[in-house]
């Protein structure tokens, strides 16, 4: 598996599925279900600024991200 390092954080390249799970109106923000609709490929530069300084980090996909809305189940890192 490929990884992408922010912060000395690892985090997985490959796709990894969206968590159909989630309740949260706000899903279609989430880094999950973003990346699984290819949005690190087709803006990758916006894709950074959600990632580029990470404070969260998912507890359903692992991902970080610098916003706890961009994540399904944030935890503080």
């Amino acid at each position: 598996m490929d990884f992408l390092t922010v912060k000395g954080l690892k985090m997985a390249q490959e796709p990894v599925e969206h968590n159909p799970q989630c309740q949260s109106e706000e899903h279609g923000q989430h880094l999950c279900y973003i990346v699984s609709q290819g949005f690190h490929l087709s803006d990758e530069e916006e894709y950074k600024s959600l990632v580029s300084e990470p404070e969260f980090k998912c507890q359903h996909c692992g991902r970080v991200a610098n916003s706890s809305k961009n994540l399904c189940i944030p935890t503080k890192i």
